[in-house]
């Protein structure tokens, strides 16, 4: 196990004097990458605002028309790092045992890639977290963490479903 007294000590970058213009002269944001991201979210048809936590509150439409609200927090810095999240109310068929539930949020994080589940009262949160450096690909990441979330989402409410018997039979069984 590593001694932490012989980590080097991380200062903290010092603040500077507020945004620095750009070269057109205009101010330059002081959330750059939060507004790169709201540009790759309206790049994909996606309106996205501001709420009152500065975090970036957008909504995805299925092919059903069922919307849901998802989130990006992002902390800007020298290497800033972005948090899409959104949560879901639990009901049948998961199980009341917040046991199970624990459990199966588990298992689901750790098959998975990207993404975290976890639980907060009767709420399933999902989220996806990333570091992201000056040349990041936005336009990949972006809407690969909100279809990674998606599809966890989906995973763990439909890992509570009983099986059929057509999946429940394994291939070339007669």
């Amino acid at each position: 196990m590593t001694d932490p007294t012989s980590l080097p000590n991380f200062m903290p970058s010092a603040p500077d004097a507020g945004p620095t213009p750009s070269p057109n002269g205009a101010a330059a944001s002081d959330a750059p990458v939060r507004d790169r991201i709201l540009e790759v979210l309206k790049g994909l048809g996606i309106e996205a605002s501001v709420d009152g936590d500065g975090d970036l509150e957008f909504a995805i439409v299925d092919d059903q028309g069922t919307s849901t609200t998802l989130f990006a927090r992002v902390a800007e810095g020298d290497l800033a790092l972005v948090r899409f999240f959104g949560q879901w109310q639990l009901a049948d068929p998961v199980s009341p045992d917040r046991n199970e539930r624990l459990a199966r949020c588990n298992d689901l994080t750790m098959q998975l890639n990207i993404v975290k589940l976890s639980l907060v009262q009767e709420s399933l949160v999902v989220s996806a977290e990333h570091v992201i450096t000056p040349n990041a690909d936005l336009d990949i990441l972006v809407p690969l963490s909100v279809n990674h979330i998606l599809q966890s989402v989906g995973f763990f409410f439909q890992s509570w479903l009983p099986m059929d018997d057509a999946a429940a039979g394994a291939p070339g069984d007669a």
